[in-house]
């Protein structure tokens, strides 16, 4: 059977909050191939 999604990968970063990590992501070289990037929260320290 055929798959429509591939996992490539994770990274792990520290943000002040999640609208920062929002912000970060924004500037990952993979968005500018057409790639998409998925932000979660862990947890808080």
């Amino acid at each position: 059977s055929e798959t429509k999604e591939v996992f490539g990968g994770y990274y792990l970063i520290e943000a002040a909050d999640y609208d920062e990590a929002v912000q970060r992501a924004l500037t990952h070289p993979h968005l500018e191939y057409g790639g998409t990037v998925e932000v979660r929260k862990l947890f808080e320290m």
